[in-house]
C-alpha cells in the first residue's frame, strides 16, 4: 500500500539542501569568472588607471 502521508520536514530539508547547492554552484561560477577577468591584462590596466585617477583626485582634495 502506498504511503498517503508525506512528512513536511523532509520537503523543507530537501528544499534547503537544493537551495544551498544552487547557491554554492552560483558562487563557484562567479569566483571562476572573477578569477578569469582578473587574469586579463586589459582589466588589470583599466584598474590601475582607475586607481591612479582616484588617487590623483584625492591628493588634489577633490574627494573627501
Amino acid at each position: 500500500m502506498a504511503q498517503t502521508y508525506r512528512d513536511p520536514t523532509f520537503d523543507e530539508v530537501a528544499a534547503r539542501e537544493a537551495s544551498a547547492q544552487r547557491a554554492e554552484a552560483l558562487a563557484a561560477e562567479r569566483a571562476a569568472r572573477a578569477a578569469e577577468r582578473r587574469a586579463d591584462p586589459a582589466y588589470t590596466a583599466m584598474r590601475r588607471r582607475k586607481i591612479a585617477r582616484i588617487l590623483k583626485r584625492v591628493k588634489l582634495g577633490l574627494l573627501k
